[in-house]
Parts: C-alpha cells; structure tokens; sequence
C-alpha cells in the first residue's frame, strides 16, 4: 500500500480509494499515479515521467504527459477540496499534501 494523505493505493489488487471511495484508473494511469507517489514530495520531470511510466525517452515535441496528468488530475481531484498533484511550470510535477 502507498499512501499521501487521504489518497491510497493498493499496489496487488491495483485498487485506488480517496476518501473511502473507489477510483477507477485505467494500467497507465495506475501506474502514474504509483510514480508519483513512490516520489511523494519530489519534483519529477517529465522525462523522469516518461522513462518509468512509458518505459522510453521523452521526445520535447509531444504533450502526452500533460494530457496523461490533466486526465489523472481529473479522476483523484475532482469533487475533493484538497489537491495533490501540482504543476512545477517549466520542469515538471510534485505529488504532496498542501
């Protein structure tokens, strides 16, 4: 299990529950949102993003992450007050309780 504040994974059973209820996450999403929070509190870049979540080199001319964190951001933000993953403009993405 991982766990930032009222967020928590299950890492077997691939379940995610924020505030009790169940999210959905489709295997690349999961897997983003893991990252992030085997970082908790560290900035990840893009690149870091793209080589552990993807398994390949970022190329500078696609917007995959930001489409990938903006869908994450939809599923484990909307409908609670406190938001977990923040943009760090310019180099990348910090997942931490504020």
């Amino acid at each position: 299990h991982l766990r930032v504040g009222d967020l928590s994974i299950d890492l077997l059973s691939r379940i995610v529950v924020r505030q009790g209820r169940r999210i959905d996450l489709k295997p690349l999403d999961f897997n983003l949102l893991e990252y992030l929070m085997r970082n908790v509190g560290r900035v990840v870049t893009k690149t870091m993003i793209m080589e552990h979540v993807w398994g390949y080199n970022f190329d500078p001319g696609t917007n995959v992450v930001e489409a990938r964190v903006c869908r994450l951001r939809e599923k484990i933000e909307r409908n609670f007050d406190k938001k977990l993953i923040h943009t760090m403009k310019g180099i990348g993405y910090v997942l931490r309780e504020d």
